[in-house]
């Protein structure tokens, strides 16, 4: 026991002291590195409605950075030589790169999202069959906050490989709205309605002026469509008011918004084959 006791004193007072001071900076330097990670982001942060994009990711490549340079530092403390080092990270590195090349593609891909600017936070998009706001782009997946209230994660090297749709960088949109009505519809009524339901909407663009078009002939109806430019910010709003609305004053106007329909015949046999069955036993 005694001399169990003297070697752990004996490794203590050699390489223990290096051990503990080791362990000791490499916790005090990862408070110093979110001292100085907290600290970069309220500078960054200072000025409103600035794109965070780039902060973000700037933030998270100097974090990673620093751990790196603590860890080394950590290791030339212990008493681990530069060729040591060289080599143990040259494994790691090839180990990580094999079993993270997804991880690492999005690395890049990350890059590309940030300097090509797509969208930047706080934009509505859609990709990857999921769109909504865009919370956060990260070195290697961007989050998206749907319209639902989820929050989905997505890996930045599915997002360059796909077409992506801003709904929010034009300052305007056109809305669409399909109007089916029979075929026997006054169409100079039909427009005088729907110029009324326009005329409601103050925050339809003049220009380009709204246009009520016929899209095709339907099998039992003919397939009017309202296209109108509005303020992107309010494209929602305007859509869901406009579609009530239409439905509202075709209904007071007596206008009747046809679907498609189907007659649907059913031939009674039986008796013809009563018939049958007796010249049958005749014969």
């Amino acid at each position: 026991m005694n001399e169990f006791l003297k070697s752990i004193k004996d490794y203590f007072l050699s390489g223990g002291v290096d051990l503990v001071r080791g362990i000791t900076i490499i916790l005090a330097g990862f408070m110093i590195i979110r001292l100085f990670i907290r600290f970069l982001k309220r500078n960054l942060y200072k000025k409103k409605n600035v794109d965070k994009t780039l902060p973000n990711f700037i933030i998270s490549l100097v974090n990673i950075a620093l751990i790196f340079i603590l860890v080394i530092y950590a290791l030339v403390l212990l008493g681990v030589t530069p060729d040591s080092i060289v080599t143990i990270f040259s494994v790691f590195s090839l180990g990580v790169s094999l079993a993270l090349q997804d991880t690492i593609t999005s690395l890049a891909n990350g890059i590309i999202i940030i300097v090509t600017k797509p969208f930047v936070e706080g934009e509505y998009v859609s990709f990857s069959g999921t769109e909504g706001t865009v919370v956060s782009i990260s070195m290697f997946n961007t989050v998206l906050k749907t319209f639902d209230g989820m929050m989905v994660t997505i890996p930045n090297s599915t997002i360059t490989s796909e077409n992506v749709k801003n709904y929010s960088r034009l300052p305007t949109r056109r809305i669409d709205i399909l109007v089916p009505v029979g075929y026997g519809t006054d169409i100079g009524l039909l427009h005088k309605v729907i110029d009324e339901v326009l005329a409601t909407q103050t925050k339809i663009l003049s220009e380009p002026a709204p246009q009520l078009v016929l899209k095709d002939y339907g099998d039992s109806n003919l397939n009017y469509s309202l296209r109108a430019w509005v303020p992107t910010e309010v494209f929602w709003d305007i859509y869901f008011a406009l579609t009530e609305s239409i439905l509202l004053a075709l209904r007071k106007a007596d206008i009747s918004i046809d679907y498609n329909q189907y007659d649907v015949h059913i031939k009674d046999d039986s008796r013809e084959e009563i018939i049958v069955a007796k010249e049958d036993e005749h014969e």
